[in-house]
Parts: C-alpha cells; structure tokens; sequence
C-alpha cells in the first residue's frame, strides 16, 4: 500500500536530485530516504531514479 510519506519523500527527491540533500531537506537520514524511495519503488514495480555518481536521473 502506497504511503504518503513516501511520496512526500519520493517529490522532494525529484526536485533536489541529490539524496543526501534531500534527506536533509526532509529532516531524516539518507539511509531512511534511500528506504523509503526502494519501498515505493517496489510497489510500483518501476525503478524511479538512475543513480548518478552524487546524483540522481529520473528515470
């Protein structure tokens, strides 16, 4: 079942494109951020993000 926190987490990611900063934004760890973002994309079935060296690429 979708969460809204993980999609409050998954748009703040989107506009940052950076998960340490995001996660920082959002007041959690990175380790949290990086859960939250692999729950969501497993319910959905779909990768979101391509992990870009420091950053991140919507998919």
């Amino acid at each position: 079942m979708l969460k809204h926190r993980d999609l409050e987490y998954f748009v703040t990611a989107a506009e940052i494109m950076n998960l340490r900063l995001a996660s920082q934004n959002l007041n959690i760890t990175q380790p949290a951020l990086s859960k939250s973002i692999t729950r969501l994309e497993k319910e959905l079935n779909i990768k979101l993000f391509k992990r870009a060296g420091r950053g991140l690429e919507l998919t």
